[in-house]
């Protein structure tokens, strides 16, 4: 029986400062006035980048990768209590925030005390305290064999990161496929023990070769047998083991 295996990893990097000049697109608050000096301008910088890799059987190399990027940015001015966390009322309000701009709750604590510190050693300044936080999320899907390999994601097939997949749902990887024919070019041998690169199975359905069967040879000398490769080859134009480029249309 087919299995598909799923592994995820999931890392959030992040840098926070106050700026020291203004820029020509954002202006600093007048410091004249008390009201000003009791808030403090944030702005939230989130990139997001989902990264997919297909595998099958063994091969070191994905069938297929591929990623996408999000962006998102929001501006706030939170009063100096609530961003330095001098009561539970501004821990609680900061955390909403960053969970509505899709940051791990694992990071709210240490985002939250980076934040505190900058705020803290601004002293009368107002220029804002920018967060720039980059999250990348990396998907491996492997599978026994090309017949289940999906090219999609659905909620029910990895339930531990329903906003990523979310993302995903209508984003389609752009699947090159090998000219018909290339691949109808493929020559045929008859398998060797020892003389076919020490390759002793089809690589794509993992059976073994018995000596004298008929084989079909890429250009960079790896055999499969004719079924699999020219199955692969109708959805990706590389070699499944070296990534040897076969002709393709773009």
């Amino acid at each position: 029986m087919s299995r598909r295996r799923y592994s995820i990893s999931d890392h959030t990097n992040f840098l926070i400062w106050q700026e020291s000049h203004p820029s020509s697109n954002n202006q600093p608050p007048s410091q004249t006035t008390s009201n000003c000096l009791d808030e403090f301008p944030i702005e939230f910088h989130m990139r997001r980048v989902v990264k997919v890799e297909n595998y099958i059987g063994y091969h070191p190399l994905p069938l297929v990768s591929y990623e996408q990027t999000f962006h998102d940015t929001k501006s706030v001015r939170l009063p100096k209590n609530q961003v330095m966390l001098h009561d539970n009322d501004g821990t609680l309000l900061m955390s909403s925030l960053l969970r509505d701009l899709d940051i791990p709750a694992r990071n709210h604590g240490p985002v939250l005390q980076k934040i505190a510190t900058v705020a803290a050693s601004a002293g009368r300044s107002r220029m804002p305290i920018v967060v720039n936080l980059l999250r990348t999320v990396k998907h491996v899907i492997k599978v026994d064999r090309i017949d289940d390999l999906e090219f999609s994601f659905h909620e029910d097939d990895v339930a531990d990161d329903m906003i990523v997949l979310d993302s995903m749902e209508t984003y389609e990887p752009k699947l090159i496929p090998a000219t018909k024919s290339s691949i109808q070019a493929l020559e045929k041998v008859r398998f060797q023990q020892g003389l076919m690169n020490s390759v002793q199975e089809c690589t794509i359905c993992m059976e073994g070769f018995q000596t004298g069967l008929e084989v079909t040879r890429m250009p960079c000398s790896h055999v499969y047998h004719e079924g699999c490769i020219v199955k692969w080859l109708k959805t990706s134009h590389f070699c499944p083991l070296c990534r040897y480029p076969m002709p393709h249309d773009c």
